[in-house]
């Protein structure tokens, strides 16, 4: 029996997705940075240091993902969120389906977010 990730993976608009660019370019595409707040003003406020991506940012982020056969970037996640589905709903800018993944398997998707050593979990698994 197929798991959920190859169940999605196979989906006509993933296949469309994935055929759309090649890995090589996928692969040559440059991280998104998060943009912060200066240091300088960080310490004279409590305001949020992360300041965010626009849609484009994101967009341009998702499509670095090769959305591989095995993602080991799911075996990474505590919480077991289909992390190539996510990504690539980011990359067709179905921000809501993007949304209702992460719902899947966190009843918290917000708290998560926000916690997440991701650098540490699925970006560390990450063939990239």
């Amino acid at each position: 029996m197929e798991n959920n990730n190859n169940v999605s993976r196979n989906e006509e608009w993933r296949v469309e997705l994935r055929g759309s660019i090649s890995p090589k370019e996928r692969a040559a595409i440059e991280r998104v940075e998060m943009p912060q707040l200066d240091p300088a003003y960080r310490i004279t406020c409590n305001e949020e240091v992360n300041q965010g991506i626009t849609e484009e940012q994101a967009v341009r982020e998702a499509t670095r993902c090769l959305d591989c056969n095995n993602p080991q970037c799911v075996t990474g996640c505590p919480v077991g969120i289909n992390i190539p589905k996510f990504i690539k709903n980011i990359e067709r800018r179905h921000f809501a389906d993007a949304a209702a993944t992460l719902k899947e398997t966190s009843s918290l998707p917000a708290v998560c977010g926000r916690v997440c050593p991701q650098e540490k979990q699925c970006e560390s698994k990450c063939i990239r």
